[in-house]
């Protein structure tokens, strides 16, 4: 992959990502960037590597990995894997970003859609049982 827009920076350091290097991405970040995901809604690069190290810190092992990118004009759909280690377990999520840049090359939003009842509630010791049962009665009725 070229260098296009900064797009390949962003990926290289997602791929690589740890507490050490959350500072690399000031250089690739609009400084109000919006992020948003299925627990967040933020603006600002403080913000966006807030939520990335109370990751980084909050599970243990945490490997993105980019498997596929498509592109149109300014906009990257980046289809990737997290692996995690929680809930005394490897996991692993499947997601896509939708992330934009801008005529500086800065990267202004990125949002992520995945499937955060499947890849993370329902793995929750005892509270992922209450969303099975609730699920399954939704089921029925349907």
């Amino acid at each position: 992959m070229k260098n296009k827009n900064n797009i390949y920076n962003y990926v290289k350091l997602f791929e690589s990502l740890n507490l050490e290097n959350l500072n690399k991405f000031d250089d690739l970040l609009d400084e109000n960037i919006y992020f948003e995901d299925p627990f967040n809604k933020v603006y600002g690069i403080e913000n966006f590597k807030r939520i990335f190290s109370n990751t980084l810190n909050k599970l243990d092992n945490v490997e993105f990995k980019v498997l596929n990118i498509i592109s149109k004009n300014n906009i990257f759909i980046i289809k990737w894997e997290m692996i995690f280690f929680a809930f005394n377990k490897n996991n692993s999520i499947f997601g896509l970003s939708e992330v934009t840049i801008s005529t500086n090359k800065k990267i202004i939003s990125h949002v992520d859609y995945w499937d955060s009842y499947n890849n993370f509630y329902i793995k929750i010791p005892v509270i992922g049982m209450l969303f099975k049962f609730v699920l399954n009665l939704v089921r029925k009725r349907i």
